[in-house]
């Protein structure tokens, strides 16, 4: 699909869908990170601020497969993308506007909850359209690093946007403060629109002749439907796992190791901060071990952060922690998206991708649930003990179910590029020079021109394709 745009065409795309995805992100969550604070400013009571959270989540994930086959019907993902994506946003317009039409708390709420749904259940429209989209978009040999660039600059958006939202929410206090953010959140998402208008509508071949049109490197591997199924059963696992303590962090922060509240945002901070720095690490691995090698090793860092958390000597040593888990799940993520691309069956990739996330949703619904329900039983120690061990099964059965390349490695493979650098110059470089040396006294190495080819003045035609296409 990407080859019918040219080199030029394909980079300002791939660009455009960077900085959409960065104001996206702003968006995003600046709006719902306010959600619960502006529920319980409006007078919410704990049993609505639930079916605040749980009601829009599960709209977004049960309509997945319903738009996935929208779309298919139409064949029309840039159109169907762009009136879930912008339409999704410029819903959180009742919010900013809220207060002053419905003063009564007692109607207040009930809106503010049917808003929040409406708009989690047309935003999840865009999903599978733009997966399937952009798998079309950005060739297979360059996603690692893409969406790795990508993914830093939309994290960079997502911490500045969070920070602006809180010194709105001081300015304005409450409820008006509100108003502020999600006024915010319209704007940062009129100007992803404008982005998302700059992407291309790539044809989409019709799911009865997609397998015969589709070029041999878009055709399915014979078993890939049955491994794709596979990756979501060992997903949802490792989503329920995850999401067992997901909302408890903060309250055992608080509440057993006595830290104080406005250090959470510090915490907060590390994640985003580590995440940014690791993402082009982990862009560069994927790339060259394989998405499936780099979901295990991250994956295995991953299994122990909740234990990390238990009998921490000190509340700033969450500051560490939650680092930590910014690094690891920076690699996860990362592979699990490029994973998904490549094991979706390019055939009916949108109606795949609405299977996924409607499964990985479905385990981030059930996951905080089931565990609140544990802590107040057992304490939220043990909830950490059982979703590392939990999350070692799932990573278990991910790595012998799913059928993945996965390139030899070495271990100075994960060495920073930096330190491979480092170690060159220091030992091997030095040592080849001093050798020169001493077998050629005073003479200096003749220069002689040579003519243009492969690895001079330029490199190769392909090289010079290939690093256009890591330039979006």
């Amino acid at each position: 699909m990407a080859a019918k745009l040219s080199p030029e065409a394909a980079r300002a795309a791939m660009r455009a869908t960077t900085l959409e995805g960065a104001f996206a992100s702003a968006s995003d969550n600046a709006g719902a990170s306010y959600v619960t604070l502006y529920g319980l400013a409006l007078g919410a009571t704990p049993a609505q601020i639930g079916v605040l959270a749980a009601l829009a989540n599960l709209l977004s994930n049960v309509l997945q497969v319903p738009w996935a086959l929208l779309t298919e019907r139409l064949g029309r993902r840039r159109r169907i993308m762009m009136v879930g994506s912008i339409g999704g946003r410029l819903l959180w317009l009742p919010l900013v506007v809220l207060p002053w039409v419905f003063p009564d708390p007692a109607t207040a709420v009930p809106v503010l909850v049917a808003a929040v749904a409406l708009r989690a259940a047309v935003a999840g429209m865009a999903s599978p359209a733009w997966t399937s989209l952009v798998a079309d978009l950005v060739p297979r040999q360059v996603r690692g690093v893409y969406f790795a660039n990508r993914n830093a600059l939309a994290n960079i958006a997502a911490f500045l946007a969070t920070l602006i939202a809180g010194a709105l929410v001081q300015v304005g206090g409450e409820p008006g403060g509100y108003q502020l953010v999600y006024a915010f959140t319209v704007l940062m998402g009129v100007v992803a629109g404008f982005y998302m208008v700059q992407m291309p509508d790539l044809p989409w071949q019709p799911k009865a002749t997609a397998g015969a049109a589709a070029a041999p490197a878009e055709q399915d591997a014979p078993g890939t439907a049955a491994i794709f199924m596979r990756y979501c059963y060992t997903a949802f696992l490792w989503t329920l796992a995850v999401n067992l303590p997901a909302p408890l962090f903060a309250v055992y922060f608080v509440q057993d190791l006595g830290g104080p509240e406005a250090m959470w945002g510090l915490v907060t901070a590390a994640n985003f901060a580590c995440t940014v720095m690791a993402q082009r690490y982990w862009g560069y691995l994927s790339q060259r071990l394989g998405e499936k090698r780099i979901m295990l090793l991250s994956g295995a860092g991953a299994c122990i952060l909740p234990l990390l958390w238990i009998g921490l000597p000190a509340p700033s040593l969450a500051i560490v922690a939650n680092g930590v888990a910014g690094f690891a799940w920076a690699g996860y993520n990362l592979a699990s998206f490029n994973l998904l691309l490549a094991l979706a069956p390019a055939v009916r990739r949108t109606t795949y991708v609405a299977i996924y996330n409607m499964t990985i949703g479905l385990g981030a619904t059930a996951g905080p649930l089931l565990g609140g329900y544990m802590a107040a039983l057992t304490g939220i120690p043990l909830v950490f003990v059982l979703s590392s061990v939990l999350r070692g099964v799932g990573l278990w059965l991910f790595g012998r179910s799913v059928d993945a390349p996965m390139p030899p490695m070495a271990p100075a493979d994960l060495l920073p590029l930096w330190l491979k650098w480092w170690r060159q110059m220091g030992t091997r470089a030095v040592l080849a020079r001093l050798r020169l040396k001493r077998r050629t006294p005073g003479r200096r190495p003749s220069r002689r021109r040579l003519p243009p080819g492969p690895g001079r003045d330029g490199g190769s035609a392909q090289g010079r394709a290939a690093g256009a296409a890591l330039d979006p």
